[in-house]
C-alpha cells in the first residue's frame, strides 16, 4: 500500500546533504516525523528516528514469528504423511548425490 507523504515531509537529496546535521536534529527532536529524500523526482529514501526504525523493525520481527507460527499450527493440523527416507526421496525424485 503507497504511502501518502506531505509536502514539508519531502526534501531534495541535495538539500539533505547540505543540512544533514539539521534534518537530524530535527528528528531526534521530533520536529519532524521522517524526511522523505528525492532523487531526480522519485523517492530514494526515508529517514526516520532511530525508536521508530526499531518499533518497525521488532513489529516485523513479531509478525514473522506469528506468520511461522501459523505454518506451524496449519501443518500440525493437517493428516499426517508417512516418512520417507532420503534416499527413497531422492529416488522418487530422480536426484542423485
Amino acid at each position: 500500500m503507497p504511502v501518502a507523504y506531505k509536502k514539508d515531509e519531502m526534501l531534495s537529496a541535495s538539500r539533505v546533504a547540505r543540512s544533514f546535521g539539521q534534518v537530524l536534529a530535527d528528528l531526534s527532536s521530533k520536529r519532524r516525523r521522517r524526511v522523505a529524500v528525492v532523487k531526480n523526482n522519485h523517492l530514494e529514501a526515508i529517514l526516520l528516528p532511530i525508536e521508530d526504525y526499531e518499533t518497525m523493525a521488532e513489529a516485523l520481527a513479531l509478525l514473522e514469528h506469528l506468520e511461522i507460527y501459523r505454518l506451524v499450527q496449519e501443518r500440525k493440523s493437517k493428516k499426517r504423511r508417512k516418512a520417507i527416507s532420503l534416499d527413497a526421496l531422492l529416488k522418487e525424485q530422480r536426484l542423485a548425490l
